[in-house]
């Protein structure tokens, strides 16, 4: 299967520019975004799945569990689920979900 930029998905919010390459519909076992961040995400949890992270350009923080996680260039981070987390910095992220993203199962922790 290939996934492109031009037929991706747009989501985000202030501070987040995503954009969902594939989703459950897809394949169940993984899903897969990019995302450009310019501030902060915001603390959620993901109650299904486990999320990696890989940084390709930029820095920030992850905070996991309320642990502050220096990120950068070529980074990986792997966020399990149910796992408190927040990240915030100038960084381009390339994530996956496994099993796929479903709505609903982040939940917003502020």
């Amino acid at each position: 299967m290939k996934f492109t930029l031009q037929n991706a998905k747009q989501f985000g919010w202030e501070g987040v520019k995503g954009f969902e390459y594939s989703n459950k519909n897809d394949f169940q076992n993984v899903s897969i975004a990019y995302a450009e961040i310019s501030g902060r995400h915001g603390k959620i949890k993901n109650t299904k799945s486990d999320r990696v992270y890989i940084v390709f350009e930029g820095e920030g923080e992850f905070i996991l569990d309320g642990k502050v996680i220096p990120v950068q260039r070529m980074d990986a981070l792997i966020v399990p689920k149910n796992t408190p987390y927040d990240y915030h910095g100038a960084m381009k992220v390339f994530l996956m979900d496994l099993p796929a993203f479903e709505e609903g199962n982040d939940v917003k922790l502020e």
